[in-house]
């Protein structure tokens, strides 16, 4: 569901076949549609229980089949907080409900000004690009911290190092590189779960597309209605809809939906 959405190599056989991860999508997008088709509200859930579900999920494959080295993403480390990262409309609507239930008006003010102008600077590049431009996640502490860490898209859930240094080493210049060694298997399985959410955005007769996150947050954050309007089935993420996934996934002429 994400322009990430590729296979990574494993360094050993596995239990988790492409077969489970597709079983996996399949019985979230079961388990979540008729949430999503209920409310804005009952689609934020959603996300919550697919955020939840990708935890269990990585911690039972944490116990089986655990990572080769240990993983040396930390608080503060946000190396990687640059990347460009999808989220189906139930997430972002639901880092939205928190930022204003947490944030006083001084600092939602703040920090759409933050969005706004990372917006300007990213809107519409490719993955690669956005990659060259380096600009940080709008949504990061003062010390480098998410700053949604509880609510935290799935993207960023799945995503982890081995390699600090590797990491910093690669975003200097991540031109022709190939992306830093990661656990490949907690990543698939929560990609596997986004894939779900997606689906069930689908069945639900909602737009499940992957958005570009500070596209898709600053829509949400200047419009306090955006959540109802995506439920009413109106196009208010449309300039958010990632190009490069769409180009990549969707058939011509076709509803949106993933190409099987």
């Amino acid at each position: 569901m994400t322009d990430e959405r590729r296979s990574l190599p494993l360094a050993r056989p596995s239990q988790y076949s492409p077969e489970i991860y597709v079983g996996i999508a399949q019985g979230e997008s079961l388990a979540l549609a008729p949430l999503v088709a209920e409310s804005p509200e009952r689609a934020m859930e959603a996300a919550r229980i697919a955020s939840e579900r990708a935890s269990a999920l990585t911690a039972t494959a944490h116990a089986h089949e655990p990572p080769d080295a240990p993983m040396a993403c930390r608080r503060g480390c946000s190396t990687c907080c640059q990347a460009k990262v999808l989220a189906v409309a139930p997430e972002v609507l639901r880092i939205a409900a928190h930022l204003r239930a947490t944030r006083s008006p001084e600092e939602l003010a703040d920090l759409l000004a933050r969005v706004q102008a990372a917006d300007a600077r990213t809107r519409g590049l490719s993955r690669a690009a956005r990659a060259e431009v380096h600009v940080s996640c709008p949504l990061l502490d003062a010390d480098g911290g998410c700053g949604v860490h509880a609510v935290r898209p799935l993207v960023c859930r799945s995503w982890t190092s081995y390699d600090a240094g590797a990491c910093e080493r690669y975003w200097e210049a991540p031109a022709g590189k190939q992306t830093p060694p990661q656990w490949a298997i907690g990543y698939e399985l929560a990609q596997a779960v986004l894939a779900g959410l997606g689906k069930a955005c689908f069945d639900a007769g909602r737009d499940g597309t992957p958005l570009e996150l500070i596209a898709a947050l600053r829509i949400t954050l200047e419009r306090p209605t955006a959540g109802e309007r995506w439920h009413k089935r109106l196009p208010v993420f449309s300039a958010a809809k990632d190009a490069e996934w769409v180009e990549a996934n969707v058939r011509p002429g076709s509803s949106g939906k993933t190409v099987p």
